[in-house]
């Protein structure tokens, strides 16, 4: 078994590529490039990412986290906040352009898709889940409804809706207040779930 990863690594491929996509845009990034400026070989950067569209979704994906658990005291609130948040990481070219890349290997390869769910999908459970618990135990959401299906419904909506269909991103205020009904207890008929 090798050794455990450093984490100070990759925030510094993940800072490199961050200075060379501000300097220089997406379209001259190359793995090369982020090996020279994070002072680590190619070889440390392949073992983390398998191409620069994967680094940029991982830029994208630490960027939309919240940096502190969000907690308005409502579901609406707390829902607008993270979608928010996810707006700037997705409403860029470079930010299109790695995440078009990686959706489309992760409909078509299984190992890419598992990489996919583990970072853009479950990258949001830390501040997801709580305020999912928070809305269930406080009567908002259904507790019947499933967890994963309704954050996936959530993030779906918001990058396709910018990302694909490029509307304004004010229309994320929009999706949140649409799921947040969605998921309030009688949202949906009990037995259209059927």
């Amino acid at each position: 078994m090798g050794r455990p990863r450093d984490p100070a690594i990759e925030q510094r491929i993940l800072g490199a590529a961050q200075e060379l996509i501000d300097e220089s845009g997406y379209e001259s990034l190359t793995m090369e490039a982020i090996a020279e400026r994070a002072g680590v070989g190619k070889p440390t950067v392949y073992r983390r990412f398998a191409n620069r569209d994967q680094v940029v979704v991982a830029l994208n994906v630490a960027g939309s986290a919240p940096v502190e658990q969000v907690d308005t005291g409502t579901l609406r609130g707390d829902i607008r906040a993270v979608v928010q948040a996810v707006v700037p990481t997705i409403d860029s070219r470079a930010a299109r352009a790695a995440l078009g890349s990686q959706i489309g290997h992760a409909i078509a390869d299984d190992g890419a898709n598992q990489r996919f769910q583990e970072t853009i999908g479950g990258s949001s459970d830390a501040y997801m889940r709580p305020i999912w618990e928070r809305g269930v135990a406080r009567g908002e959401i259904d507790p019947a409804l499933d967890y994963v299906t309704a954050r996936t419904a959530l993030g779906t909506a918001v990058i396709f809706s910018l990302a694909l269909y490029r509307l304004d991103p004010s229309c994320v205020d929009q999706i949140a207040d649409m799921w947040v009904a969605g998921v309030r207890p009688g949202g949906v008929d009990a037995a259209d779930r059927g």
